[in-house]
């Protein structure tokens, strides 16, 4: 199931990059038949949009088969679909909704601040959020120091428009630059480096710009799971620190070994 998964994002990374296609800027080239020269993006696609499917109908189907057997394992999938019973519409969204789930110094303050509040005796949940502000700052600059999406999706201009200087004619594709307010130094001075504090309200000074605010989309195009999204980020987060102890590896002089950032290309990093 994890080798569907990895083939299904790599395709969407591939896909999803603007303008790697003719057709991205020359839609009606989809109405041509695919036997003509050049249309081999047609039938690569045709392959490709198998594979989402795939990666959430089988295992949905092999918990399913699971279930009706008596030998479901406890998973997320199996109780939610406990829960709705026979509704039809509720199980399409269960099945999508455990498919996304494939998809995908400052740790010692975070643990503090996680075993001051939460003790060790339970699990963080949502309603501990408002009381574990450093991890939330953790959180939000983790969304800006690495954009899971550099760019929007792409947006239509449906009537020509002027701004600030730049003429936008009418019908043409406009991409938000998710990227590059990431790292525009007058909303976030030392863009590189990962400051978890520059969100810390309490802190003397503006409070930057709420990655929440564009990272997820601009505009109508916004996407909707943002809410679910960012709840989720939280949880996972919340649950790592709680339960993990994060550290360096070392070499074989134990020396601490220093990360690299590698960055990846595609529509979804």
């Amino acid at each position: 199931f994890v080798t569907i998964s990895d083939e299904a994002i790599a395709s969407m990374s591939t896909t999803g990059v603007a303008g790697r296609y003719l057709v991205d800027s020359y839609p009606f080239l989809r109405l041509l038949p695919t036997w003509l020269p050049g249309m081999k993006f047609k039938a690569m696609a045709q392959e490709w949009s198998k594979l989402p499917y795939r990666m959430v109908e089988e295992p949905y189907q092999w918990v399913r088969k699971q279930m009706n057997e008596g030998k479901a394992v406890p998973s997320f999938l199996r109780d939610l679909l406990n829960s709705i019973g026979n509704d039809e519409h509720g199980e399409d969204m269960a099945k999508w909704t455990a498919g996304s789930m494939y998809n995908a110094g400052s740790h010692t303050t975070a643990r503090e601040e996680m075993d001051r509040v939460v003790g060790t005796d339970r699990l963080p949940t949502m309603s501990d959020r408002p009381k574990l502000p450093y991890l939330e700052c953790i959180l939000l600059e983790t969304m800006r120091w690495y954009p899971v999406t550099p760019l929007t999706v792409p947006h239509r201009v449906e009537r020509e428009d002027m701004y600030q200087g730049y003429r936008i004619p009418a019908n043409s594709t406009v991409f938000a630059n998710i990227y590059a307010i990431t790292r525009d130094e007058r909303i976030f001075p030392n863009p590189e480096a990962f400051i978890s504090e520059r969100f810390d309200g309490t802190q003397p000074g503006p409070t930057p710009l709420d990655p929440r605010e564009f990272v997820f989309g601009i505009g109508r195009r916004i996407c909707p799971g943002n809410t679910v999204a960012d709840a989720t980020i939280f949880l996972v987060m919340a649950n790592l620190v709680a339960t993990m102890d994060i550290t360096k590896a070392k070499d074989e002089n134990g020396h601490e070994i220093e990360p690299q950032v590698v960055r990846t290309g595609g529509l979804v990093r």
